[in-house]
């Protein structure tokens, strides 16, 4: 299935922030969502995908007619 992150919805403006205070890039933050642990945020819905040393929040919609999972990051968190 082909991963398409959305950076121009109106909530990743937080994330890119997180993400340039924290030293994250692009790229780790395709790594975390393909390879990290997911737990499902029950109360919001959002999925956290823990990787390393740091984690993403985001929103995911998954499209099977077209073999697309679309993202839409929220927040980094760092541990």
């Amino acid at each position: 299935m082909k991963l398409k992150i959305n950076w121009e919805h109106k909530r990743v403006k937080h994330a890119i922030e997180r993400m340039w205070l924290r030293g994250v890039s692009v790229k780790d933050v395709e790594e975390a969502i393909m390879k990290g642990k997911k737990a499902l945020q029950r109360d919001t819905g959002l999925v956290q995908a823990l990787f390393n040393r740091y984690s993403v929040v985001y929103h995911e919609k998954v499209y099977r007619k077209f073999n697309l999972r679309k993202v839409f990051p929220v927040t980094v968190k760092v541990h």
